[in-house]
């Protein structure tokens, strides 16, 4: 069977020691790339050309959302890739999930891990806001493992994946609108994923594909008031669209609870 050409986009903002790291070596015949640079000041798109990417250079930052939609335009791939410049991707790993958004019609991601090889957490059940505080500050909490999901092997259902790795058919794409310009960063990824399910379109997490990522989320670590003023934004403005990770009724609603029920099954 043929493999789907694939289209990659990739969105900077001074990465350029994680393109160094990450992609220095890529399989640059395997598929076209895009990066999409949000006005870097420190020699990203320079180095993202020299590692054979085609590069969009913005004049300002328009965020992760808006910037990725703007990659999409200069695609040409029937399947999209949106991947983050701290992931290493592998040249099998991108065929089989090319094969595997072509035959489930879904959104894949693969099983991200850690550089030392453990797995992240890039799977997640249904964001409701006690899910997200319990992520946040209490990591070991029953709350908090109901909320995480992590695939050894297979294809697994899951509600939503984060946004470091994620692929779908470019029509999908378009037929859900594409990333909601809306988010500067933080909850985009929730929002593409639920607007697809709403659709008929569900998200899996591949565990026969792992990416290493380079995982270091603000909020995590540093914690500053402009990351979490963004977060809250973003927040906000997800839960107004997304009413049913609050109170899961209506049709919406239905559709969440019984996705969450397969997932946990």
């Amino acid at each position: 069977m043929t493999t789907p050409t694939v289209s990659l986009v990739t969105v900077t903002y001074n990465n350029a020691a994680e393109l160094e790291h990450f992609w220095r070596g890529w399989p640059a015949d395997a598929c076209q790339w895009i990066v999409v640079d949000n006005a870097s000041d420190d020699g990203s798109a320079q180095v993202a050309q020299e590692l054979g990417a085609h590069v969009v250079r913005l004049s300002s930052n328009v965020g992760f959302s808006a910037a990725n939609n703007i990659g999409v335009t200069h695609s040409t791939g029937s399947v999209l890739g949106f991947v983050n410049p701290d992931l290493a991707v592998t040249r099998e790993g991108l065929n089989a999930l090319a094969r595997r958004v072509v035959d489930t019609s879904a959104i894949v991601a693969p099983q991200l891990a850690n550089v030392d090889g453990t797995l992240q957490e890039n799977g997640r059940t249904t964001p409701y806001p006690g899910r997200k505080i319990a992520h946040m500050f209490a990591p070991t909490s029953s709350t908090n493992r109901r909320y995480v999901r992590y695939v050894e092997q297979g294809l697994t259902q899951v509600v939503w994946v984060m946004g470091a790795a994620v692929f779908m058919a470019s029509e999908v794409f378009s037929r859900i609108g594409g990333w909601d310009d809306g988010y500067f960063i933080y909850y985009e990824d929730s929002d593409i994923c639920l607007r697809a399910l709403h659709t008929g379109v569900p998200t899996y997490v591949d565990g026969d594909v792992r990416f290493v990522h380079g995982w270091a989320r603000e909020t995590k670590t540093g914690r500053s008031l402009a990351v979490w003023k963004h977060e809250f934004r973003s927040a906000a403005r997800f839960y107004r669209r997304h009413p049913e990770c609050i109170v899961p009724l209506g049709r919406k609603g239905t559709n969440l609870r019984e996705t969450e029920a397969s997932v946990l099954r």
